[in-house]
């Protein structure tokens, strides 16, 4: 059952040093790529954007694959390489659920500045983007499988209890972004 004891658990987690390790070792290296990648195609409103969508993304999947986190059973694949691609996944991901509208438009500068970001080409971007808004089962279901497949592994057999424990997670630590996001975009578009 979900409740209040996972966030506690999260919490602890952020304080910890198996958090600090994780984002100085397998972290800090995609994080430094990306932030590079960032800085040469970004304009000054998606660098602010992007980089503080980034930096949760990091802090939840140090959560995620920790033992008391919900990918806890993919931790021994994690891997600078592989924490990497699970960061450009959730950079797809988080970027579209909170620029949905923007997303949509096949012309967007935020479709091939994710690409440049990913690695990937634009139009991998848009197939993500398509197969979210189609998945079968939830969105965050989709991107566990796809962060599985990151991480080496085979994607899960569908499993009710994985998909709510992750996406309530997942949700719960990016929501606490929503308000910092919105008022930082509010405050670049004032300008």
């Amino acid at each position: 059952m979900l409740d209040g004891s996972m966030m506690l658990a999260g919490l602890i987690y952020w304080l910890s040093p198996a958090r600090r390790r994780f984002m100085r070792r397998l972290a800090k290296p995609a994080l430094d790529a990306t932030r590079a990648r960032l800085a040469e195609a970004g304009s000054p409103r998606a660098i602010q954007f992007i980089s503080m969508i980034v930096d949760a993304n990091a802090d939840f999947l140090a959560y995620a694959l920790s033992p008391k986190g919900p990918l806890k059973m993919y931790c021994e694949r994690a891997t600078p390489e592989t924490v990497a691609a699970c960061i450009a996944t959730m950079l797809l991901y988080s970027v579209n659920m909170f620029a949905r509208d923007e997303m949509t438009n096949n012309e967007s500068e935020m479709i091939p500045l994710l690409a440049h970001l990913a690695g990937v080409k634009p139009m991998q971007v848009m197939l993500r983007r398509d197969a979210l808004r189609k998945a079968p089962r939830s969105e965050e279901w989709m991107v566990l499988t796809w962060l599985a497949k990151d991480l080496g592994a085979e994607p899960p057999k569908y499993d009710a209890e994985l998909e709510r424990a992750f996406g309530y997670n997942y949700l719960s630590y990016i929501a606490q972004y929503r308000p910092t996001l919105e008022r930082e975009m509010a405050a670049a578009d004032a300008e």
